[in-house]
């Protein structure tokens, strides 16, 4: 017997018709033979690295459990992959590296070796960012980013609270993650940033604001605050499934974001995304607005023109298909023009402001009925307007965070559990 579709799926098919049109196929599917990206003049790049000493039960990622023994063939994967991109799209400027993981500072050789590759494949104008954990920051670490020219930088701080790290499963004490903060920014970076969670199990207004002022404290000059996504695929959403923990209401966790919101104001941090706030003229540290990428690794994402492509995220797989010289692509999905306005949109939203003189450019024909909404936005209180930019209240960016959780999460969920159970899915619909 076949299962009912849910209510939210039934509700943005609906909403993804009417606005992007019965043309968009909401489907994932294997890319046909010979297929390659189209020749790019410029885009950015992700680069995936998967090695973790623990598995973090709340991280979606594709990750496995560190042995140095792997390295070398990560490296040579990663470097073979980088030279199938820059044959295939052409060398073209690549305006920031993303080096995101896993924890990719558990193999930093390895990392240095594939933005070399990078820098000589193709040319590199923009930063190099990179994310880390506290259990493994030390002075070699802090020193070898410097010496790879990483200029902006994020640590999974998550919390400053043992009782919460203990739930999450984090095994150092908050001593470490307010070690390894101080490090790096007293390093010369040009942005550090901390990765900060609530809504988590038990936790407090109080907890959350004591987590924020010891980042602020300690230097960050941004920071991410983001609530316990819960994957039903990732061992926490199965954990919830078997126990009683509950994570907290729609009412604690909204007086929750509403305490992240006056901390920024009354610290001087300005909300950069949904999530993000930022102090004074430091780059924004951001892991996903970008116009486009190239996703190196296994599970890594590629934007290109025309449509979203994802590697294999079977870690074998990816590397054997990779050191084979041939793409690691296992699905891929096209964009009308339709949809890559809305994409666009959609990350205007995320970065909490929509610049309005590009609607007509952008969104053309739909860019009049935006415009209404926009404004029925402000008068709920929801979003203001000045010099030209819609900018997301408080309150706006609270009910977009919570839109992103129940209806775009959704789709991660579905997409990613599909292709952690299969190394080349034959389709994925969405």
């Amino acid at each position: 017997m076949a299962r009912p579709i849910p209510l939210r799926r039934l509700a943005t098919g609906l909403v993804r018709r009417v606005l992007v049109g019965p043309g968009q196929r909401w489907r994932f599917e294997a890319p046909p033979p010979g297929w390659a990206p189209p020749r790019l003049e410029r885009t950015s790049l992700y680069l995936h690295v998967p090695f973790c000493r623990h598995a973090c039960p709340y991280c979606p990622y594709t990750k496995i459990r560190y042995d140095d023994a792997l390295v070398g063939g990560f490296t040579d994967a990663a470097l073979a992959e980088v030279e199938w991109w820059a044959r295939a799209a052409g060398g073209c400027d690549i305006t920031s590296v993303y080096v995101g993981g896993g924890t990719p500072t558990l193999a930093l050789d390895s990392v240095a070796a594939v933005v070399d590759r990078i820098r000589s494949r193709f040319r590199l104008t923009g930063d190099v960012a990179i994310e880390t954990n506290p259990a493994d920051v030390d002075a070699a670490t802090v020193a070898r980013l410097r010496d790879m020219g990483v200029a902006l930088v994020s640590l999974g701080v998550q919390s400053f609270h043992a009782a919460h790290l203990e739930a999450i499963g984090r095994t150092y004490p908050p001593a470490t993650a307010e070690d390894a903060l101080g490090r790096l920014a007293s390093a010369g970076f040009a942005s550090v940033n901390a990765d900060l969670m609530f809504a988590l199990p038990g936790q407090s207004v109080d907890e959350i604001v004591d987590d924020l002022d010891r980042a602020a404290g300690l230097g960050a000059n941004q920071v991410t605050t983001y609530p316990l996504f819960t994957f039903p695929y990732t061992p926490v959403g199965r954990y919830l499934r078997l126990t009683d923990v509950k994570l907290p209401n729609l009412r604690v966790r909204r007086t929750q974001y509403r305490a992240i919101c006056r901390w920024s104001d009354r610290r001087g941090f300005d909300r950069v995304s949904v999530w993000g706030f930022k102090k004074g003229s430091a780059p924004r540290y951001s892991s996903v607005t970008r116009a486009g990428y190239i996703g190196i690794g296994p599970g890594a994402g590629s934007h290109l023109p025309g449509g979203f492509a994802f590697n294999s995220f079977d870690y074998p797989t990816w590397s054997k298909a990779a050191r084979g010289g041939g793409p690691a692509v296992a699905l891929w999905m096209p964009f009308s023009p339709e949809l890559a306005a809305w994409w666009w949109l959609y990350w205007r939203l995320y970065d909490t402001r929509i610049p309005l003189d590009q609607l007509t450019d952008t969104l053309g024909r739909d860019a009049s009925w935006i415009r209404s909404w926009l404004r029925l936005g402000e008068l709920a209180g929801l979003a203001s307007q000045r010099n030209g930019t819609m900018t997301l209240t408080d309150a706006g960016a609270f009910w977009l965070h919570l839109a992103q959780n129940y209806f775009a999460l959704d789709y991660v969920n579905t997409l990613w559990t599909a292709a952690r159970r299969q190394p080349w899915p034959a389709a994925v619909s969405l």
